[in-house]
């Protein structure tokens, strides 16, 4: 199966660069401030429809994610796309992009943000990129750091040390049995009665700025990237923390006769607690995480917002040195790989309008962490233009839980259909409709050379897109795995 899919990557990849040699077809301009590959222009459909000059897209954010709640907010972007008859108009998506946020969550989850993209700015092969983010999640997941979390969920029915156990869980069963009281146990420092509610969670709180440049070379396909981050992190640990607990097995004839019922009850050691005293993990106490980065991308898409065709190929690198105040020495390395492929325009330029936006697209990205990292570093990943945590969750493997599978060599990959079925235009604003049926795979090791292609984790679902005057992309998707059901809404699409 693995062998199948590693060999219909190679032939996306081998007709991504055939499609786009067939693709040119229109006469480059000749009065652009330097050369700009026609494989970055956009097509004629994407040009006829952009909007010129300046204007504002925002909504009350509605957000949908099974770990932290639902979320309330707003974000507010504002997009200058300069005149049709500028040069850089059809190659860009748009001269810049501001936009702020305030956002939380009925659990408690702040994600506010001010971000910056300009492409080309001042009319130079530069591009500039800057975020100022303030988040904090005390509802984070925490299983553990390697292939030991491939492992799938097994629980005491009703948290009790002489229960049954149940082997291949459900995420939903396996939390609720930890909802129920046990005895404590004093080796651990436990209080007599205790509940493990929230065993596998930990609260971590990360105000954090970044920025980037990035240099264009060969008509703007392949850039260089130099940057840095700057952040702190604040780690706080729920044992010995009272929460609801329904009565179980501490409870003698109530936990037998099931009563219905929750008391407040401490928290027993969580997971995060027991591992690090295990000598398994560092930076428990949190601490700075300061960044130089820097990279390397290929990129010979059309449209970066919601592509039609195109490759997407970077390699980053992120070195956490004390010399520049962080608390741990490591370093990140990170490969991956987009295609965006419009198979019916190989066929036809004037496809009917039913599948004049009919896209394949697929991405593969491998990381490995070296060094001291503190174990909630593991499972951050940083490219160009996203970043992704842990597998698991919206933008990896979206049939599981936010960081369920982390390690010191991650991989994944994603495979989507998206097919526009419909298009409208509200109060002079444009908006496409999107089916997505998608596919997620990856897994987790100890080490990289014992990466392979076996034992991958997978998830699938569909999902709509509703690109809104092409940049700003209203996302929801629904997705299953053997573990877990999720539902996500959001906004861009996951790559």
């Amino acid at each position: 199966m693995y062998n199948h899919i590693v060999r219909s990557l190679t032939l996306l990849l081998f007709f991504s660069f055939f499609h786009g040699v067939l693709g040119q077809e229109r006469a480059p301009r000749t009065d652009l401030p330097f050369e700009i590959s026609e494989k970055k222009r956009l097509s004629e459909r994407d040009f006829k429809i952009k909007k010129e000059g300046g204007y504002f897209t925002g909504l009350p954010l509605i957000n949908s994610d099974p770990n932290v709640g639902i979320g309330y907010g707003a974000r507010v972007l504002y997009f200058y796309n300069g005149t049709k008859s500028s040069p850089l108009f059809e190659y860009t998506p748009y001269r810049y992009r501001i936009f702020a946020q305030y956002f939380n969550t009925t659990k408690q989850a702040p994600y506010h943000m001010l971000s910056l993209d300009a492409p080309f700015i001042f009319d130079t092969k530069w591009r500039l990129r800057a975020d100022l983010v303030y988040d904090r999640n005390p509802n984070s997941l925490y299983f553990g750091i390697g292939q030991d979390t491939l492992q799938p969920l097994s629980y005491l029915e009703r948290n009790d040390p002489n229960g049954r156990i149940r082997r291949n869980a459900p995420f939903s069963d396996y939390e609720d049995n930890l909802s129920y009281r046990r005895p404590g146990d004093a080796g651990y420092g436990e209080a007599p009665v205790v509940s493990d509610h929230r065993y596998n969670r930990y609260d971590i709180e990360n105000p954090n700025f970044s920025t980037s440049g990035e240099y264009s070379f060969f008509g703007g396909t392949l850039r260089t990237v130099t940057g840095v981050r700057l952040s702190k992190q604040i780690i706080r640990r729920y044992d010995g923390k009272y929460n609801d607990a329904q009565f179980g097995s501490a409870d003698g004839i109530l936990g037998l006769l099931g009563v219905d019922n929750t008391v407040g009850t401490p928290q027993g050691e969580t997971k995060l607690t027991r591992d690090d005293k295990d000598g398994k993990i560092n930076g428990i106490n949190g601490g700075y995480t300061n960044t130089i980065r820097a990279g390397i991308v290929y990129d010979t898409r059309d449209f970066e917002p919601d592509p039609n065709r195109g490759l997407f190929l970077e390699y980053t690198h992120e070195r956490s040195t004390k010399a520049i105040g962080s608390t741990s020495e490591f370093n990140k390395n990170l490969v991956s790989g987009r295609v965006f492929l419009s198979p019916v325009q190989w066929f036809t330029n004037k496809p009917p309008e039913i599948l004049e936006k009919f896209v394949i697209a697929a991405r593969g990205t491998m990381i490995q962490t070296n060094g001291d990292a503190p174990f909630y570093e593991y499972r951050n990943m940083w490219g160009t233009e996203s970043n992704q945590s842990g597998l698991g969750g919206r933008t990896t493997i979206r049939g599981y839980k936010q960081d369920r599978f982390v390690g010191q060599t991650m991989a994944f990959a994603n495979f989507e259909i998206r097919w526009k079925f419909a298009e409208a235009e509200f109060g002079g604003q444009h908006f496409d409709f999107q089916l997505v049926p998608f596919y997620d795979v990856g897994r987790v090791w100890d080490r990289t050379e014992d990466a392979n292609l076996k034992n991958y984790k997978h998830s699938r679902g569909l999902g709509l897109r509703i690109p809104w005057n092409q940049a700003t992309v209203i996302y929801v998707d629904y997705a299953i795995s053997n573990e877990d059901r999720q539902a996500f809404i959001n906004f861009n699409h996951i790559f």
